[in-house]
């Protein structure tokens, strides 16, 4: 009797553990709330994590200023917990700057769910800021950030505006997007080559003044022509082992200036192949004007080969 109940122990132990792996696994219901950020947002974008632990594009970011440490030492276990899809919303004066950063987090929501108090109690600990409530952190700059689950969908969002528009009592109806400009990116149409990719609309002018802050920070004129733009796109896509094939689409208003926006966009790629020519990396590019549109595809070549 008593070795059949070391048996047993063993065997309910094992049972309570598949059952409570499981049940992790089973993945929460998905959020609208993401739907209300696209209506008003005036840059989107979509970002495939996988291909970024990888080259060439871990050596194009890790290249980056500041970034001193590479996306491959990112440990082999924290790896799975990363959601492999993130999307992320800009949005504009009108309605509240601010931003927003949205993850399906699938079989992971379970778990992000019981670590949600941990992690954001961590944060305060090592002096990120102060927990607010249960999902808000001010930082000590005084601006809010919001980390939120709402099922299995993760938002990470600043400013007041977006906040309110996630966990407010109006945004568990979700809308419809009334960004007709903002163009669907390659990835959302089921491309598994793109590894991201970004639409914004600059109807309401806020491309124009977001290049204009960052001209006034440089000291030195980086688009002059950016009041020409309507809307654009630009998608990364993995073309081999070792290449970044880039498609940057912008179309250009009636009346914009056609020939300043090429030439300014000529010595944007000319900035970007210098800098990237002391990582070893190397650009090819070509630039075709069609109507309203200009279309830009770079190649980058990560070991310095055209």
């Amino acid at each position: 009797m008593r070795i059949f109940r070391l048996r047993t122990v063993p065997i309910v132990i094992l049972l309570v553990i598949v059952a409570v792996v499981l049940w992790l696994l089973i993945p929460l219901h998905p959020s609208a709330r993401k739907d209300i950020l696209h209506g008003k947002a005036y840059i989107t974008g979509t970002v495939r994590i996988k291909p970024i632990f990888d080259k060439p594009l871990s050596s194009i970011v890790s290249a980056l200023p500041g970034n001193s440490s590479a996306l491959s030492n990112v440990p082999f276990f924290v790896r799975p917990l990363i959601p492999p899809v993130i999307k992320f919303y800009l949005q504009g004066s009108r309605e509240g700057e601010g931003w927003a950063v949205v993850a399906d987090l699938g079989w992971r929501s379970r778990l992000f769910r019981m670590l949600h108090g941990i992690i954001i109690g961590q944060m305060q600990y090592r002096g990120m800021g102060a927990i607010e409530d249960e999902h808000v952190l001010r930082t000590p700059s005084g601006t809010k950030i919001l980390f939120y689950q709402d099922g299995r969908t993760l938002f990470v969002a600043e400013g007041n505006n977006i906040i309110e528009k996630i966990i407010g009592p109006s945004s568990n109806e979700g809308t419809v997007p009334d960004r007709a400009d903002i163009q669907k990116a390659a990835m959302e149409t089921g491309d598994k080559r793109v590894i991201a990719g970004i639409s914004f609309s600059n109807i309401d002018g806020d491309i124009t003044r977001g290049i204009d802050m960052l001209e006034s920070k440089s000291g030195f004129l980086l688009m002059p022509s950016a009041g020409s733009l309507i809307k654009g796109s630009v998608d990364l896509r993995q073309t081999g082992s070792d290449t970044i094939a880039g498609t940057i689409l912008l179309t250009v208003r009636e009346d914009g200036d056609f020939k300043g926006l090429e030439s300014d966009v000529t010595y944007i790629i000319d900035l970007l192949d210098r800098f990237l020519s002391v990582q070893n990396m190397k650009t090819d590019s070509t630039i075709n004007r069609e109507a309203n549109n200009l279309t830009i595809q770079i190649m980058i070549h990560p070991d310095g080969e055209k």
